[in-house]
């Protein structure tokens, strides 16, 4: 099967986190989207231009990020599962990777792109709904995590392949230290060498397209 992915994508950084975690073989395709004849070549594969996308053994091409996860759930099915067996634990993961998307990532993207305009033209209400409602899945997160070691419980998940990059990402624009179970969830996170080998992987890429914005950016680490 082949991947094809951008090492900054945080869509790509979830796929690559379950392929490891399942000990994947695959050939990686790095997509440069922003280069004409690479993006108009990727297109004839993915006709929406965005990562990441799988091709699959069979000529099937799969893209979403959460569809490629369960795909490898299916297909790898003598390695740990990432959507749980028992329906109601596995509804329970798919709604927190949901909430991760719609909430989390769609609150850091509003601050991200709230960053890049003027300063008379930011905080405007679009982005103070969109900051509550991130704070909003924070706390839920938080309160889950209490009593647990990863999202779903004590085994790794899906919910955990969307954390990992969403909340890395999200410390550029909000910190969230005052959230302790969510902070003592990250750092065990982003140990987990499925995760640490990403963003590895990911991070000269991003750290270059931050320098190179309007309002330059930068990773921020997570606080000891």
């Amino acid at each position: 099967m082949k991947l094809y992915y951008a090492p900054a994508s945080s869509y790509s950084q979830r796929v690559l986190i379950a392929m490891y975690e399942k000990s994947a073989d695959f050939t990686p395709v790095e997509v440069n989207l922003f280069e004409p004849k690479s993006r108009e070549e990727y297109m004839e594969i993915n006709h929406f231009a965005k990562i990441p996308t799988l091709a699959t053994d069979k000529g099937n091409v799969l893209f979403e990020a959460n569809i490629i996860i369960e795909y490898l759930d299916q297909y790898f099915q003598n390695t740990t599962r990432l959507i749980p067996a028992d329906p109601e634990q596995a509804l329970e993961v798919r709604m927190l990777e949901r909430t991760i998307d719609v909430y989390i990532n769609g609150g850091r993207e509003a601050l991200f792109a709230d960053t890049q305009r003027p300063v008379e033209e930011q905080g405007k209400k679009e982005v103070i709904k969109a900051k509550r409602l991130l704070e909003t899945a924070l706390e839920l997160l938080d309160e889950k995590l209490a009593t647990r070691t990863w999202l779903g419980g004590e085994e790794f998940t899906i919910a955990d392949c969307a954390a990992a990059p969403t909340l890395a990402y999200l410390r550029m624009v909000y910190n969230y230290n005052h959230f302790s179970n969510l902070t003592h969830y990250v750092r065990r996170l982003e140990s987990r060498p499925s995760v640490a080998q990403v963003f590895n992987l990911g991070r000269d890429q991003m750290t270059k397209m931050l320098s190179e914005l309007r309002n330059p950016l930068q990773l921020v680490p997570l606080e000891s």
